[in-house]
């Protein structure tokens, strides 16, 4: 189980909470542009001890227009463990208010912007300390939709991208399939060009070969053809 915050903290959380925004949602005309972090709302879990006999309150500042929805859950504390809650606007008017109930969910629709008053109330009981779950949520209707529309187009955005890419890649995988296909044509051709090279040099030194054998027969048999003795037989001297 996680540990209770005390009441301190929670005042903590929501002064660097109300700093973190405040320059967003300092006058009535900012309201207009609620943001919490970057999103149209603000969400709160804690859990807070009321101690017996006493009163816990908190602070939420809260747009006009916005959706206010908390829900209180006693989980330990008496027996029958009942809570009483109040909820007061900026004029310190009370909005809502829920007493005796182990379990409380309040919807509220804000009319007038401001820093309302949450307080769990356990002054009834005596003798035992009440540890009471919250969660509270805050958004304007107008500015979710409008960001949840944003993140549709955010969404399809992406896919889009994600579809570009996914195409650039497949068009880059069949670019390398291209390449190594004309890789290894190079290399046959290149094996190719090699084996004829190879080819054409055996058959030229065969046929260089030939012509020069036969260019030499040639020219030994007309110079025998045209060799006269200069004597006869009978070893006279030719006329």
């Amino acid at each position: 189980m996680a540990a209770t915050i005390h009441i301190t903290q929670v005042f903590q959380l929501l002064f660097w909470c109300a700093c973190l925004y405040s320059s967003r949602l300092a006058s009535g005309a900012d309201y207009d542009e609620f943001d919490f972090d970057g999103l149209p709302g603000v969400q709160h879990e804690f859990k807070i001890e009321v101690p017996a006999g006493g009163e816990e309150c908190f602070h939420q500042k809260v747009a006009e227009g916005a959706n206010l929805h908390m829900s209180f859950e006693v989980l330990r504390g008496g027996t029958e463990r009942l809570i009483d809650v109040v909820i007061r606007n900026p004029t310190n008017f009370i909005v809502e208010g829920h007493y005796g109930k182990p379990e409380i969910v309040i919807q509220h629709l804000v009319e007038i912007a401001g820093v309302y008053t949450i307080c769990v109330d356990n002054t009834f009981s005596r003798m035992a300390s009440k540890l009471v779950y919250v969660y509270i949520i805050t958004f304007v209707p107008a500015e979710w939709t409008k960001y949840v529309q944003e993140i549709e187009d955010m969404d399809m955005t992406v896919s889009n991208f994600t579809h570009s890419i996914s195409e650039v890649q497949k068009s880059l995988e069949e670019a390398k399939l291209h390449q190594a296909s004309s890789r290894m044509n190079v290399v046959k051709d290149w094996y190719l060009i090699m084996g004829n090279n190879s080819y054409i040099v055996k058959w030229s030194i065969a046929q260089i070969c030939v012509v020069v054998c036969s260019s030499v027969f040639t020219v030994i048999f007309v110079r025998r053809l045209f060799k006269i003795p200069n004597v006869t037989p009978s070893q006279k001297p030719r006329a």
